[in-house]
């Protein structure tokens, strides 16, 4: 699957705002095209962001995180099958992230490995 390191393009620990998640955005686009995806027809798409030495984000940011990934990933907010794994997550999944997830008509849940699992 598909990973982008965070801390490894953006500088700051902390992510609050929308302009950080959309900087991210040529590189996760590089990476997924860059990628040989020989899933069947039908089989779920999925990307991994990795939070690992970040320490914290806003639900602004997973906002446009997840708008930028469904643009990169050309998928758009109907896609189905779609999923996003959140590792390390530097925070513990709340209600205004939930909130955030059903607005991109996703789900999000919390795996028993700590990381978050975003699905369409």
């Amino acid at each position: 699957m598909p990973t982008v390191r965070v801390r490894d393009v953006l500088s700051d620990k902390i992510l609050i705002s929308r302009e950080s998640a959309r900087a991210l955005e040529g590189v996760i686009r590089a990476l997924y095209e860059g990628s040989d995806d020989t899933r069947p027809r039908g089989e779920s798409s999925g990307f991994v962001v990795d939070f690992d030495g970040i320490e914290g984000i806003a639900p602004s940011f997973l906002d446009e995180l997840l708008t930028v990934l469904e643009s990169s990933l050309d998928v758009g907010s109907k896609g189905a099958g779609r999923s996003i794994i959140v590792a390390h997550p530097p925070t513990r999944l709340s209600l205004k992230f939930e909130a955030v997830a059903r607005g991109h008509r996703m789900t999000i849940r919390a795996q028993p490995d700590g990381s978050w699992l975003l699905s369409a």
